[in-house]
């Protein structure tokens, strides 16, 4: 069979902007010092897994179109299958976050799928995955739908782990639903009406979409505490003006002590402590920033002054079990108020706390 120039045409307009997309990627990837090395380098094995994807699949819609099968069209067929969940795969490392215990077995749905796509193809097993008869045509076998399983799998543990992460990023559940109900569409259509290369160009979006999206959740927060940072605290701000909102400013006491006499260490140790239990306390409630060295912003917007002296009585309990000393300081917030002299006003209340807190007899000196 002579591959007809409308064919050729038809890959080279489906399969450019993709590859394109993805060295685009790969470039920004080796540029960018926003990830840690780890996850770049998982980013650049998704990068390449997809790419290797458009590959297969390419050789895939030449070889399907022969009179006869070859066992380029074997190869080219079950190296689609093993690439497809191992995209996904990849993808649920990066969310992960570093929670790498017991790789191997978090690895065995994929290690199967990898072992029968190779079993397929020793002409005594071929079948196993699937076959193609005499006139090329495709025939499903026993384990055919392995891939599609294993993905499902890696996708339900990417879902779980987007939950985990929630509270420090409440945009990734949505994200990744939304990657995962673009790819079983594709997946599916791909199946019933055997629509080529949709899947694949669904994945190279989604690697593409997830690796931008977490770099601007990323420049959104603190590096240490994983707060969300300043700027993002007066954006929020400007945008929460025509609305009711009380401001809780909060401020770690004697940082620069820690820092001088147990080291920087010391110090980031006691930051991480209290945003932890500030997050454990407030983060169902507010949002939380960390606007300075010291220096914590917390803004609710549906709650009461009384709910919330609770939850900062609260707070101060649980710090008690550590040895760190936190001020706090409340104001309200309703439309038409100088936003800035609010701002002023609970860092004011929060100050005259933190001169209770170090003349108190319960204040524990370093």
């Amino acid at each position: 069979m002579v591959f007809s120039f409308s064919a050729s045409r038809l890959l080279f307009f489906v399969n450019f902007p993709p590859i394109v997309s993805i060295i685009i990627l790969v470039a920004f990837i080796k540029t960018n010092v926003t990830f840690s090395d780890i996850v770049n380098r998982i980013f650049f094995l998704a990068c390449t897994t997809v790419f290797l994807l458009v590959v297969a699949d390419s050789t895939r819609f030449v070889t399907a179109r022969m009179d006869h099968p070859t066992f380029l069209r074997y190869f080219s067929k079950n190296v689609g299958y093993i690439l497809r969940p191992l995209v996904i795969y990849l993808i649920t490392l990066i969310a992960k976050r570093r929670k790498t215990q017991r790789v191997f077995l978090y690895s065995i749905p994929l290690l199967f799928c990898i072992l029968a796509n190779i079993l397929n193809l020793i002409p005594s097993l071929k079948g196993i995955m699937f076959f193609c008869d005499e006139n090329n045509v495709f025939h499903r076998g026993p384990l055919s739908y392995t891939p599609h399983i294993v993905c499902f799998i890696y996708a339900l543990v990417l879902l779980y782990y987007s939950f985990k992460n929630f509270s420090h990023n409440r945009a990734e559940p949505l994200v990744v639903i939304i990657i995962e109900v673009a790819a079983f569409t594709a997946m599916v259509v791909e199946m019933l009406y055997d629509f080529d290369f949709i899947l694949s160009q669904v994945l190279v979006s989604s690697v593409i979409f997830y690796y931008f999206f977490l770099m601007t959740m990323t420049y959104k927060r603190d590096t240490l505490t994983r707060l969300l940072n300043r700027r993002c605290f007066y954006l929020e701000i400007n945008h929460l003006q025509k609305s009711k909102m009380i401001i809780l400013s909060m401020d770690l006491n004697n940082l620069k002590v820690y820092n001088d006499t147990k080291g920087h260490a010391a110090g980031d140790r006691a930051l991480v402590t209290v945003s932890q239990i500030m997050e454990d306390i407030f983060a169902k409630y507010a949002k939380i920033y960390r606007t300075g060295g010291d220096e914590f912003m917390a803004i609710f917007t549906k709650q009461d002054k009384n709910f919330i002296e609770k939850l900062v009585e609260d707070f101060q309990t649980a710090l008690r079990a550590t040895e760190y000393k936190v001020a706090c300081g409340i104001a309200e917030y309703t439309p038409g108020d100088d936003i800035e002299k609010v701002i002023t006003l609970s860092d004011e209340r929060m100050y005259s706390h933190k001169v209770k807190l170090k003349n108190s007899d319960s204040f524990k000196k370093i």
